[in-house]
């Protein structure tokens, strides 16, 4: 159940840029370009939760002990691939 003040006017959207499955926790990128840590346990859904890199979803944003942290993590589309071949400005990186 929400609390009032998590109406959808206090929600973000961003992007997923890191997630590592193994430690269940990663990165997104939300629309002002500043990160937001997220950890599974704050992804709606039921048994397994993991995001992908490059999907859109939408939260909650709190400060928590160590800065920016999503909360009740909403999918909204699955991710856009990068294709690096056709994008020559896309870098890969190595987490």
């Amino acid at each position: 159940m929400r609390s009032q003040s998590d109406t959808s006017a206090n929600r973000k959207r961003g992007t997923v840029i890191l997630f590592l499955p193994r430690k269940g926790y990663g990165f997104i990128r939300d629309e002002s370009n500043e990160q937001v840590f997220v950890h599974f346990s704050d992804i709606r859904g039921e048994g397994h939760k993991e995001l992908e890199i490059g999907e859109a979803v939408e939260f909650s944003r709190i400060e928590g002990e160590r800065g920016a942290q999503a909360k009740d993590v909403l999918r909204l589309a699955p991710p856009n691939p990068v294709n690096y071949e056709d994008n020559p400005n896309e870098t890969k990186r190595k987490w």
